[in-house]
């Protein structure tokens, strides 16, 4: 068995932010590294928090708004001592002169070399990282919010949202003999109303990154992980190293009261429902004129729609939920379609102390299975229908203890391929990181994850948006945008490669609300030979009467 690699930490001081905490010891449990090493700074302690008193009298305002209305939220910038798992771990002290910069003395650079690293990570900004970079046959990795060339500036998420990007990056820059680059990029949607909660959903997802790339130069052994093309990058590159000035935060405040104005009109006058799009077709469309649509009753959401058929009978599984969210759970019912495009129901057949949605309905071997979303029970679980489609019987648990959402599954090449996003730390976004496992027993308990894990790492794309479907010999994989909010449109992907060292996609197809009357968010497309079906959210007026469908 291959030795595991020789990691050394570069440390600000005697504490380290939770985020930094999480990943020491994730790196710490991993088969593929140890820490061998950690280089700290002897200096005089510093604030871990990036954020601190600006020359700006608005902005600082702005941000103890944010942290007092934020306050109660998982801080992942909150200062722990270093995990006792580095006590084995030799120590090297760093100097400073009386300017209070940092060197590195011959005897320090010897004591580094002496301990034969393969990568260096910096948890605490140490510098000089060009010097450094030159002990570690693979460079100084390190990870910060924002894409590494344009955001990457001394207010991390907050710049995003002034410049209103749909989303906000995270990444890992490797500084290998002076030369820089990203070697791993991250997207979140960009929650606009608030700095701290942006910026800190990407040091709790981040806690993964750094483990995940030490896995995977594990498994690359001498070969270097590969960079990322995004452009130009330096060792510190900035939009603006300085934060938001009063002039700033004025234009960020006129420009947000039309906005919140109309969110605030919005919400008083309309109320917003998932509705159901379906056309009787065997193609897919090109076109959704003429798609017939199923409005729920008031008060009520008919959303996830998955397409199933059983001879010459169509039917619709979706998620049935009554309103307000926070005080119900949602059922999976299912809509019968009758050959005039008329339909029956909906029947609600599967229901649960928690709340069910995305209820994914495959067959194999005459029967047909249901895998509905179950994350609020932290598990992805197997229904077989008794009597199709309105009895169905529990069969078993295929994961446990697991935050996943809308799995879809996908028999290929004698195996079966799961997908399923997942939320791996406390606090990060769900619908960021696209996970996939594989099995050759759909009933077994061996689902190996992917080696690549998370596949994909992009809220613009990762999130499951229905079956995954075949044309022509290849495989089609919808999937959600979730950048401008979740469930905003939904891309087809087409599945170049997917072995069990490798996984390609690349999307070939975008479909947007604007296709439907009316409609703000589009985020399911099921389709089977003879039905797609999509949902939409729909604003009604909440005082004019409902119109049966």
């Amino acid at each position: 068995m291959r030795s595991k690699l020789r990691v050394g930490l570069l440390l600000d001081g005697a504490v380290v932010p939770y985020w930094a905490a999480r990943t020491i010891e994730r790196i710490v449990r991993s088969g593929s590294a140890d820490i061998v090493l950690a280089v700290v700074d002897g200096g005089t302690e510093k604030d871990i928090d990036p954020i601190r008193a600006t020359e700006s009298f608005l902005y600082d305002t702005y941000i103890w708004f944010d942290r007092r209305k934020n306050g109660r939220r998982l801080d992942p910038l909150a200062a722990e001592d270093i995990p006792p798992d580095l006590d084995k771990a030799s120590r090297v002290y760093l100097r400073r002169t009386t300017e209070a910069r940092r060197f590195l003395s011959e005897e320090v650079v010897r004591k580094i070399h002496e301990r034969d690293l393969d990568v260096m990570i910096d948890i605490g900004n140490v510098t000089p990282l060009g010097e450094l970079s030159r002990c570690a046959r693979h460079g100084v990795w390190s990870f910060s919010p924002g894409d590494g060339v344009r955001y990457d500036s001394s207010s991390p998420g907050f710049w995003e949202i002034f410049h209103r990007e749909p989303v906000t990056c995270a990444h890992v820059r490797r500084i290998v003999r002076g030369s820089t680059s990203i070697i791993y990029l991250s997207r979140s949607h960009t929650i606009t109303t608030s700095e701290k909660r942006n910026r800190d959903q990407l040091y709790l997802k981040g806690i993964s990154f750094l483990p995940r790339l030490l896995d995977m130069q594990y498994a690359l052994g001498k070969e270097p992980l590969p960079s990322l093309d995004v452009g130009t990058v330096t060792a510190q590159p900035s939009l603006r190293r300085n934060g938001p000035g009063n002039l700033d935060m004025m234009s960020y405040y006129i420009r947000r009261l039309p906005r919140d104005a109309r969110l605030l009109s919005g919400r008083a006058l309309f109320e917003e429902r998932w509705a159901v799009q379906y056309s009787l077709d065997s193609k897919i469309p090109s076109s959704y004129d003429g798609f017939h649509q199923l409005m729920p009753p008031k008060h009520t959401w008919w959303g996830d729609p998955q397409a199933a058929q059983q001879d010459d009978d169509y039917y619709i599984f979706i998620e049935e939920l009554a309103l307000p969210r926070s005080r119900n759970h949602a059922r999976i019912s299912v809509i019968k379609l009758n050959a005039d495009g008329g339909h029956e129901g909906p029947v609600p057949v599967l229901e649960r102390p928690y709340h069910l949605s995305y209820p994914f309905v495959f067959e194999w071997k005459g029967s047909h299975y249901m895998v509905p979303e179950s994350s609020n029970n932290r598990t992805i679980e197997l229904y077989e229908a008794e009597e199709f489609p309105y009895r169905w019987r529990f069969v078993k648990d295929i994961m446990t203890n697991v935050e996943a959402v809308d799995t879809t599954i996908v028999r290929r090449h004698g195996l079966w391929w799961l997908f399923t996003n997942m939320r791996e730390n406390e606090g990060g976004p769900i619908n960021d990181e696209l996970f996939l496992f594989r099995s050759d027993d759909l009933l077994g308990d061996d689902w190996v994850p992917h080696p690549l894990n998370p596949i994909v790492t992009d809220v613009r794309s990762a999130r499951p948006a229905g079956r995954i479907f075949e044309m022509d010999g290849v495989l089609y994989r919808p999937s959600q945008d979730c950048s401008k909010c979740y469930g905003y449109a939904v891309n087809i992907n087409r599945i170049q490669e997917m072995t069990e060292a490798t996984y390609r996609e690349s999307r070939t197809a975008y479909l947007e609300p604007k296709e439907f009357p009316g409609a703000s968010r589009v985020h399911t497309f099921s389709h089977i030979h003879g039905l797609t079906a999509v949902d939409t959210y729909i604003a009604r007026p909440r005082f004019l009467p409902e119109r049966p469908n």
